[in-house]
């Protein structure tokens, strides 16, 4: 009898695995495109303030949390499988520095304004659809769900940067090797790594930790061309919120698509007169 009963079991989770497992794997396809927005913190470090080098950890030694400005990221995502996305991305940022107690005590000091887009490819390790984490399990009322709710991904791309800077001496001359320019456009590399929080099939939350890698060294727009031996970088933390938008079967956006087209339309609008009395209808 006990044996009898494993097996009714083990059939009834096999046939739930089997008939959900499918149907979970082509859902991504109904919710191709999420929409993105968020908050964060950036940090520069270029030839003023902090420096870049194997040594320092690229940088991170030299983090100042008083030298962190604000970014601002939007983003669109399309998903190309279940587990790679095409994303472009913008973000406004800002950034500080200054040589005051750090290695390069020159009294020199910048602010910035960075304008960034990119388009980045992203590869899901920990897979975003909410799936199974193991076998269907039972409880006295029924069949118990133990959905994953956490995706993680890896990104890099391509891009470009333009920023508007100022730098100021505080007291000291420009020297022969300075060179300033305000207004700079750069390509950039960007690449990192990403969680999400899944609270829905629609609504996410997420963190990114982004390292852009420019190949200008104007970017805080100073540059000492006697010492640099670096192009300038930053940083980005951010955190945001996700929105998915229904897909048609050809990929499109359903309210771009016209498919609710037709929907709800009164008598009056689809030209058919709706008979005034049962008479009426009869005859």
């Amino acid at each position: 009898m006990f044996i009898h009963t494993n097996i009714k079991y083990i059939a009834i989770i096999a046939f739930v695995v089997l008939m959900v497992e499918p149907s979970m794997a082509q859902r991504w396809k109904m919710r191709r495109y999420e929409v993105g927005a968020g908050i964060g913190v950036t940090q520069v470090f270029g030839d003023i303030g902090g420096t870049l080098d194997q040594k320092n950890w690229f940088g991170l030694k030299d983090i100042k949390i008083d030298e962190t400005r604000l970014a601002f990221p939007v983003n669109v995502r399309y998903r190309l499988l279940p587990l790679y996305s095409l994303k472009i991305n913008g973000t406004l940022a800002f950034g500080h520095g200054d040589d005051a107690d750090s290695r390069n005590n020159r009294g020199r000091a910048y602010r910035t304004m960075l304008a960034e887009f990119s388009a980045q490819g992203e590869y899901y390790f920990l897979a975003e659809e909410r799936r199974y984490k193991s076998a269907a399990m039972f409880n006295k009322r029924g069949m118990v769900n133990n959905y994953m709710s956490f995706a993680g991904y890896g990104f890099v791309g391509l891009g470009g940067v333009y920023s508007r800077a100022t730098v100021t001496y505080n007291g000291y001359d420009p020297g022969p090797y300075d060179r300033v320019k305000n207004n700079n456009i750069g390509v950039i590399m960007p690449f990192g790594i990403g969680f999400k929080y899944i609270i829905s099939d629609r609504l996410l939350i997420n963190a990114e930790l982004g390292y852009r890698y420019s190949f200008t060294d104007y970017i805080e727009g100073f540059s000492q061309i006697q010492d640099s031996k670096h192009k300038d970088v930053y940083y980005f933390l951010q955190v945001g919120v996700g929105y998915k938008i229904n897909t048609n079967s050809r990929g499109i956006p359903k309210f771009l698509s016209g498919d609710n087209k037709g929907k709800g339309r009164s008598h009056k609008s689809s030209g058919i007169k709706k008979p005034r009395s049962r008479k009426a209808a009869i005859r």
